[in-house]
This record gives structure tokens, C-alpha cells and sequence, in this order.
């Protein structure tokens, strides 16, 4: 197994938007990425001699908030999504980052749990936060000190 983590500004843009599309699609405000939205992120792509996931965040001075984190569905369950994770937030911790946020879906509860479990406490409520072709869902706002 030739597993690789690499800087996300190094993973083809296509294949970033290909993914978040397959996993966003159902969202109202899905946007695609550009080179110019990449450059001013953190992020970490994991290959397995194919691309298989990212993660990134926005950053200031000691904070993160992670925008976006997905793995291929293939590729689920299978500790891919751990190791990119404890990886990028090794990075974050490296680069002086203090507090890392995020937003989950309420409904999302196999990710919550997972943030659960890297220490992550849920500290806010953000109210109809994504719009579904479906309706409105309302979020939870999670986070970390690392």
C-alpha cells in the first residue's frame, strides 16, 4: 500500500471539484473550488495511487475552520478519513493553530461522533446553516483546542 498525504494546492482542482461535487451535490449553495479559493486555504489531499480525499481549512493567526473534508465513498470505513484527519491537524498544530472549528449537519451523526472522538465538544447552533434541494438543515458549530 503506497499511502501519500500532499499539500491540497498540489491535487489537480478537477479532481477536488469532481469529488465535493459527488459529495455536496444534494446542497443548494454547492460551489465549485478555483485555483485562487485553494491558494488561501491549508489543506492535505490522501492518495493511495489514486486520489482518494482532502481536507481544508481557512486560517487565521491561531485558528482554523475547516471548510470542507471528505473521502471517496469507496474508500469509507477503512481508517482513510482518521489518518488524513490526525495528520492535517498534526500540520495545524505545527503551524501554531490553537483552536480548530467546524460545522456539522444535525443529521450528519456518523460525523459528529467521529469529531467526538478527537475532542471536539459542540459549542453552537447555527440555524437553517445548509440549504438541501430538500429543505433547510440546521448545524451544529464543533470545536477543538489543539
Amino acid at each position: 500500500m503506497n499511502l501519500s498525504f500532499c499539500d491540497i494546492r498540489n491535487t489537480p482542482i478537477n479532481d477536488i471539484n469532481i469529488l465535493e461535487k459527488e459529495t455536496y451535490d444534494h446542497l443548494i449553495n454547492f460551489y465549485e473550488v478555483n485555483e485562487n479559493f485553494i491558494s488561501k486555504v491549508e489543506g492535505l489531499s490522501i492518495k493511495l495511487e489514486e486520489y482518494i480525499g482532502h481536507i481544508y481549512a481557512h486560517r487565521a493567526a491561531d485558528q482554523a475552520d475547516i471548510i470542507s473534508f471528505v473521502i471517496k465513498e469507496k474508500f469509507r470505513k477503512q481508517n482513510f478519513g482518521t489518518l488524513l484527519f490526525k495528520a492535517f491537524i498534526s500540520n495545524l498544530r505545527i503551524n501554531g493553530v490553537k483552536n480548530v472549528f467546524l460545522e456539522v449537519s444535525e443529521k450528519n451523526i456518523i460525523a459528529q461522533k467521529f469529531y467526538y472522538r478527537f475532542g471536539f465538544e459542540n459549542v453552537g447552533y447555527r440555524k437553517d446553516y445548509y440549504k438541501e434541494k430538500s429543505g433547510k438543515i440546521n448545524a451544529y458549530l464543533f470545536k477543538t483546542k489543539i
